[in-house]
């Protein structure tokens, strides 16, 4: 059995003039371009969790479609576990964050994030 996912996060798309179009959003810091993610909070869905890091990250709202890989890390000293799902946007409204949002073609976005994960 796979150990649990500390942390959710959402590959986001949506069509634009018949393009696919992914969700970067900036880092809570500003330096990084990041996917959605964060902490599953106690007695919370990896699922629940994931669309509450999208909506309050970039302020969308979206419905999962499938779910990605389950990445491992070590940071701080820690394993951190991040079960991504792939996700359509739905309806934008207030993030609770101020993050820069951008859509970027496959080939951008992929270029643009800091991270390989």
């Amino acid at each position: 059995m796979l150990p649990a996912a500390t942390h959710a996060g959402s590959v986001v798309f949506r069509t634009v003039d018949g393009s696919t179009r992914y969700l970067i959003v900036s880092s809570s810091n500003g330096l990084h371009w990041v996917l959605p993610k964060g902490h599953i909070e106690p007695e919370e869905s990896e699922e629940a969790a994931a669309l509450r890091e999208l909506q309050e990250e970039a302020g969308f709202a979206g419905q999962i479609m499938a779910r990605l890989a389950l990445q491992s890390r070590q940071q701080s000293g820690q394993v951190v576990r991040v079960q991504y799902f792939l996700v359509r946007a739905g309806q934008r409204g207030a993030a609770a964050e101020q993050r820069q949002v951008l859509w970027e073609e496959e080939a951008a976005a992929l270029v643009r994030l800091s991270f390989e994960d």
